[in-house]
């Protein structure tokens, strides 16, 4: 942990920053996210609760038709087991969604972030309903669950395997999955299989951070760092652009929920925020 937090600091100074000579804050700072940070807050329309409709604070007010829904349970087929000593198994949550989605590994659970930070994913699916399959040879057909299957705003849904690169059971894997796209098109309209080579430390850093900013959104700040980002010309620093606000905090979440809106463009998306600081404003 030491040496993250002197790497940290070498990039601070690199960008002639020095948070050491900073006085101590006399105040305590706090994110203001306009909605719950879980759940959601959900009006009645025509007597129905609209799970659709995600009311902010101030919309909800005093209002007495309006209900806090709590997270939806995963919609898996099956369910992770109590974690053992071998595998990290557990739920994270899509704020978007309003749901769990379980995971088995820590590799799951970094490819659904990833998912949770494309805004044009609108639906994922933890281990989906088991898919029948015909291996070359085979007296009978072969049960697979694959681990996710995302649906895009295009309509086009895809099916992902997630396995480690040095997995034994990858080649086999990747074998049922060349048998899926051939014979199973009603479940999903493309397969893949992602490794930890694709899924790189980078991509995951700002995912999580995206899918953070997102839960913790409030639409006012996000106005007034996309009326700054308007008014700068050409690439901008996102440190520049944060600390030039009196909460850079709340402007820090602001800045990458723009991002995933696609307001704000992040110039090299393969590596880090710290490492690759740079965003402009997407043209119309």
């Amino acid at each position: 942990m030491k040496s993250v937090r002197v790497l940290a600091h070498i990039k601070e100074l690199a960008r002639g920053y020095d948070s050491t000579q900073e006085a101590l804050p006399t105040t305590t700072g706090f994110l203001r996210p306009d909605r719950p940070f879980s759940g959601r807050l959900v009006p009645l329309v025509d007597g129905q609760l609209d799970h659709g409709l995600s009311l902010t604070y101030e919309e909800a007010a005093d209002r007495l038709d309006v209900a806090w829904i709590r997270p939806f349970r995963s919609t898996g087929s099956r369910q992770p087991t109590p974690r053992t000593k071998g595998s990290v198994r557990g739920y994270d949550y899509d704020v978007r969604l309003n749901r769990a989605l379980g995971f088995e590994s820590t590799r799951e659970l970094k490819l659904g972030t990833l998912l949770k930070a494309d805004r044009l994913v609108v639906n994922i699916e933890d281990q989906p309903q088991a898919i029948s399959l015909w291996r070359p040879g085979a007296s009978k057909k072969t049960e697979h669950t694959i681990d996710y299957r995302a649906t895009f705003a295009t309509g086009v849904q895809v099916a992902f395997a997630v396995k480690e690169a040095g997995d034994p059971e990858l080649k086999a894997v990747l074998e049922d999955v060349e048998h899926m796209r051939a014979q199973c098109s009603d479940f999903a309209d493309d397969f893949c299989v992602v490794t930890d080579k694709e899924v790189t430390p980078a991509m995951i850093e700002n995912a999580e951070a995206i899918a953070f900013a997102n839960a913790a959104r409030n639409d006012r700040d996000c106005q007034r760092v996309l009326t700054f980002m308007q008014r700068t010309d050409g690439p901008v620093s996102y440190f520049d652009v944060v600390e030039s606000f009196d909460d850079p905090h709340c402007a820090w979440v602001a800045l990458r929920c723009l991002i995933y809106d696609g307001l704000v463009e992040h110039l090299d998306p393969t590596r880090t925020f710290d490492d690759a600081p740079l965003v402009s404003i997407v043209a119309n």
